[in-house]
């Protein structure tokens, strides 16, 4: 058995080592640990508050419930850590490893996870309201039924990971990777996209009303059932997406890639199509169209337009 005191006081004498330790419970906030090795510990419900634990080692560590709040976790290892419900908020995590790392209903509000690896880490209901994620890894990460309310995860790596029911309203993504990513419906209000790769993801019935796409890579995507009104996809590129029974009511479409897009029964009161390549794409039972869009569209090669 050790206490926080014995802690204090071996760390004052330059021991880093704490490995294998039963310290649930724990009361070390604020203290100054920088450096210290907790792999394997069990440091469930402890309280780190305000701590500094830059560089700490936390592999395989149970943090489950803890208290992490504005702790400093910089370039920490917290592989395969455990952190269910842990409380996070304001934590700086700016390069921690938390590959593989269980974060399930963590609370990470307004946390920085600047260039953080998470690499196939669990976020599932997890809340990063506010966070700034930018340039992390979150290589086939789970964050289905996440809260990004507000999120900055401009230029992260987000291949292959599943949102499905995850809240994502006016975060930020500009330049991020989510070829072959599972959005099924995914809250994606006011979300700017900037120039994103969506190539080959699933956004079935995915919430993108008043989404910022401009220059974003949809090819081979998903959208059927989606909601786009009054989004901006202007220079986008959606060559074979499919967008049945999608909304695009009000919806910027100037200057975009449109060849072989399936538009069967889509809404698109609105929309602009000026500029559009449209070569192959079918609008077979699409609603909303005027006699001048049907004329272009026809003359510039789309098929099946309603009469």
């Amino acid at each position: 058995m050790i206490n926080a005191s014995d802690i204090l006081k071996q760390y004052a004498e330059q021991a880093r080592n704490f490995k294998n330790l039963d310290l649930s419970r724990i009361y070390l906030k604020g203290a100054d640990l920088n450096g210290i090795d907790f792999s394997h510990s069990n440091l469930n419900s402890a309280d780190l508050s305000f701590a500094h634990l830059s560089g700490t080692n936390l592999i395989w560590t149970d943090l489950n419930r803890a208290n992490l709040r504005q702790a400093n976790l910089t370039k920490a290892c917290l592989i395969h850590s455990s952190l269910f419900w842990a409380d996070l908020q304001e934590a700086a995590l700016v390069n921690a490893n938390l590959s593989n790392a269980l974060l399930a209903r963590a609370n990470l509000t307004s946390a920085c996870l600047k260039n953080a690896d998470l690499t196939e880490a669990s976020l599932e209901s997890a809340c990063l309201v506010q966070a700034d994620i930018s340039r992390a890894n979150l290589f086939k990460a789970n964050l289905k039924g996440a809260d990004f309310t507000g999120a900055n995860l401009n230029e992260a790596n987000l291949r292959q990971t599943n949102w499905e029911g995850a809240i994502l309203s006016q975060a930020s993504l500009q330049r991020v990777d989510l070829e072959q990513s599972q959005l099924y419906e995914t809250i994606l209000k006011n979300v700017d996209l900037t120039e994103a790769d969506l190539v080959k993801a699933d956004l079935r019935c995915a919430d993108l009303t008043e989404a910022i796409m401009c220059g974003v890579a949809l090819e081979l995507a998903s959208l059927v059932g989606a909601d786009l009104s009054r989004a901006t996809l202007q220079r986008a590129s959606l060559f074979q997406a499919d967008l049945e029974g999608a909304v695009l009511r009000d919806t910027n479409l100037a200057e975009t890639d449109l060849r072989h897009v399936n538009f069967k029964d889509t809404q698109l009161m609105g929309s602009d199509f000026s500029g559009a390549r449209v070569k192959g794409a079918c609008f077979t039972d699409a609603q909303g169209l005027t006699g001048q869009q049907k004329q272009w569209l026809r003359a510039n090669g789309a098929l099946n337009i309603p009469a």
